[in-house]
């Protein structure tokens, strides 16, 4: 049995997260609140949340 390898010592790969360069606050005018059901708001709630959390360019 010939067993052959050609393993090399590369770098581990790089992982570039982009999502805060195209993630957005989502901002809901007085008729979004009226018309949206309470769980498309607590959606966009956590959405939110999670952009403020996550991208420390979003205030």
């Amino acid at each position: 049995m010939l067993i052959a390898s050609c393993a090399k010592d590369l770098p581990a790969p790089v992982v570039v997260d982009t999502a805060c360069s195209w993630v957005r606050i989502i901002y809901l005018t007085d008729h979004d609140i009226d018309v949206l059901d309470m769980q498309t708001k607590r959606d966009i709630l956590a959405h939110n949340k999670s952009v403020r959390a996550n991208c420390s360019n979003h205030q």
